[in-house]
């Protein structure tokens, strides 16, 4: 059985000349030739979070973006660019704008697609709570997706790379409806297990954006920038991902490195030193029945709450918009805040905050057991 390959490549700047010849170097070892024909149609799929320039590490840095446009050109592709950002109150035009993305697809004529704006496919799930998740159709009208994540922390899920960027194929206000149907980790885990199943085999390659990402309280705002200096990939995402955290955090990999073929440069070359995980890492320290148990003990003395700073808040509502449980609401003073006794910890509005209005609160018996 041939070894599953990860190509990893020290790259410490976006400087358009330099990513032209290391993402040759990097996409050498998977012969994408022989599967891209000319007029092959190709969707590319960055993380576009929200309304963030290149400059802060929360999206695909539109560098790598323009680099594997340039190859899918040289190979004759039909190029589609596209993504479904959560913070859709700031309107996916602005987005584009702020992200770089919308000048990109001008200079090389790739076309431009808001997935909430193309329908969807519904697929039946064995998900508890879930009967069907559906996705963005165009996902299934073009011949391959090129999955181009950005490397980040994540409240929720640990860290985002390769199959959490596919939550993005999830159209629209369907996002909240899952998170409010799997609100913990583990349930939320078979939701992003359930989406790559659907779409593996379209996904040709992940392409991961690690020169720049996010440490800390990520995937948005809250995060804090950090130079990982690397491009990785590999055609399977679930391998890569588990390569890449791995390296973020040496505790939690389960994974078999001898079944894999590692092609480019050396580990030490990349800045993995003493990552800084999310806060919310608390929560997924013991296994979940110890967890589970612990809190039904001590209640209301052990939790870890998104709370909202009323002094830098911008009153755009959008975590309101973003909460799945409708616990973010509005006081007499019209100051926002979080019932605790509907937030579910998702923490979605924290992710979506543009503003860094919204903390994570740990409660002090909750960091002495942990």
């Amino acid at each position: 059985m041939d070894k599953t390959k990860i190509s990893l490549r020290y790259c410490n700047t976006y400087k358009t000349d330099i990513l032209d010849e290391i993402l040759n170097k990097v996409l050498e070892p998977f012969d994408l030739v022989s599967k891209i024909k000319p007029n092959s149609k190709i969707l590319i799929k960055p993380n576009l979070l929200g309304n963030y320039t290149p400059e802060q590490a929360i999206t695909t840095h539109p560098s790598i973006l323009e680099a594997v446009i340039k190859i899918l050109k040289n190979y004759g592709a039909d190029i589609y660019l596209g993504d479904s950002p959560g913070n859709s109150l700031i309107g996916i035009q602005n987005i584009w704008e702020t992200t770089g993305i919308s000048k990109l697809a001008k200079q090389y004529n790739v076309k431009l697609v808001n997935f909430e704006a193309c329908g969807s496919q519904e697929f039946k799930t064995n998900i508890t709570n879930i009967k069907s998740i559906h996705l963005s159709k165009i996902l299934f009208d073009v011949d391959y997706i090129i999955n181009v994540p950005k490397l980040k922390t994540h409240t929720l899920t640990g860290f985002s790379c390769g199959v959490k960027n596919l939550y993005g194929c999830v159209p629209g206000a369907r996002k909240a409806e899952y998170h409010k149907l799997a609100p913990k980790k583990e349930n939320f885990v078979f939701v992003l297990k359930e989406i790559y199943n659907i779409l593996k085999d379209k996904i040709l390659i992940t392409i991961v954006d690690g020169i720049e990402g996010l440490e800390g309280n990520g995937p948005g705002i809250n995060g804090d920038k950090r130079n990982y200096n690397g491009i990785f990939a590999s055609t399977d995402s679930t391998v890569l991902d588990e390569f890449v955290l791995s390296l973020i955090d040496k505790n939690k990999t389960k994974q078999n490195f001898s079944e894999i073929e590692f092609i480019g440069d050396d580990l030490n070359k990349f800045n993995f030193d003493n990552v800084k995980l999310p806060s919310t890492k608390l929560l997924y320290a013991l296994p979940p029945a110890m967890t589970k148990l612990l809190i039904k003990c001590l209640g209301n003395f052990v939790w870890i709450k998104p709370y909202i700073d009323n002094k830098k808040c911008k009153k755009c509502a959008q975590c309101i918009k973003a909460c799945p449980a409708k616990a973010v609401k509005i006081d007499k003073n019209k100051n926002l805040f979080v019932d605790f006794k509907k937030c579910i910890s998702c923490f979605c509005c924290h992710e979506l905050c543009e503003n860094k209005s919204i903390e994570i609160k740990i409660s002090l018996l909750a960091k002495l057991f942990y």
